[in-house]
């Protein structure tokens, strides 16, 4: 059976592609051997193909362009004659030689697009902690919100941050994990460390809790800091600076540990008040300025009320949803 040329295209293709039949493959190269021009055709699909599959080649294409060279040819293919009759339909060939060149260069884009991964967390009125999709940990104190976006082909793992989170990341070194808040960036290496970044505040702050991160921005090398260190950027003056002293009270969003020492009382209900969401409020300015020395690592505000209340002799009084502390005033003993 006579094999029809508009059927070749496909053919040639299959073969290419490493999906033809061992009956297909002998039709190809029964066609190959009828002519010098079938075996030089079938040669340039084939430098094509082996072009287009390359990593390292960057395929563009004016479709528009291309469908209106193969109209004129197509308007041309009247005058067009040839010896052999087989090579009647050839303005159709280069259409469909056309259409095959454009699908190779689809693929190898498909191949070559880089994979973009998103994720979205927000928390508004309560602490909200979540994994990230690279199996890192974010915890995000109240008000807050951060995107994160993986691209495949820089390898770069970022996170936009508004408000304050605490990060615990999976380090991988062939994907660097930075944090964008502002002009500022923070670049891990490998650690766990809170940010705190509102935008109504002057500062931005970092509290390394393992490991080590770099706190700069595109201008300013900015600081490297290690487990234990604390630094600040003033959005003003646009300077890095350390903090000799890292309170502990700044990561209780996240952790429920809290440490108290010679704080007042005011001090003290309003830290709880941020961090449990809760309503405890001081019944008379007697108690404001009472001071308070002692540790707590509990989830449960009532029970650090409670505790609060036996050691400095204050009443303690629960209404719906609040708790008031009362008294004369301080306990000295």
């Amino acid at each position: 059976m006579e094999t029809k040329f508009d059927d070749m295209d496909d053919l040639i293709g299959k073969v290419l592609a490493g999906e033809a039949t061992p009956e297909e493959m002998a039709r190809l190269e029964a066609w190959k051997g009828e002519a010098e021009a079938n075996e030089k055709y079938i040669d340039h699909l084939k430098t094509i193909f082996e072009k287009a599959a390359s990593p390292n080649i960057q395929l563009q294409f004016d479709t528009d362009a291309a469908w209106n060279k193969v109209k004129t040819k197509l308007h041309r293919g009247k005058e067009i004659s040839f010896a052999d009759k087989r090579y009647s339909g050839f303005s159709w060939r280069i259409a469909a030689g056309i259409v095959f060149i454009l699908g190779l260069g689809y693929i190898v884009y498909q191949w070559n697009k880089p994979v973009i991964e998103t994720f979205v967390a927000t928390a508004e009125t309560t602490i909200v902690q979540d994994s990230l999709p690279d199996g890192s940990i974010a915890v995000l104190n109240k008000k807050s919100k951060l995107s994160y976006e993986y691209n495949s082909k820089e390898k770069v793992r970022r996170v936009k941050l508004t408000g304050e989170a605490y990060f615990s990341i999976k380090h991988e070194v062939e994907k660097s994990f930075v944090i964008e808040t502002g002009e500022i960036l923070i670049r891990d290496i490998g650690t766990e460390f809170n940010v705190s970044a509102y935008p109504n505040k002057d500062t931005v702050e970092i509290i390394v809790t393992q490991g080590e991160v770099q706190f700069y921005t595109l201008k300013d090398a900015g600081l490297v800091l290690k487990a234990g260190e604390k630094g600040m950027y003033s959005k003003r003056s646009r300077e890095f600076y350390k903090v000799e002293n890292v309170d502990i009270n700044d990561l209780a969003y996240k952790t429920k540990v809290f440490r108290f020492i010679n704080t007042e009382m005011t001090e003290v209900v309003k830290l709880l008040n941020e961090v449990y969401n809760s309503k405890i409020k001081l019944g008379n300015e007697a108690i404001y300025k009472c001071r308070l020395t002692a540790n707590f690592s509990e989830d449960n505000p009532e029970t650090i009320v409670e505790v609060i209340a036996e050691t400095m002799g204050f009443s303690m009084t629960r209404n719906k949803d609040e708790i008031l502390l009362d008294g004369k005033g301080c306990n000295n003993k």
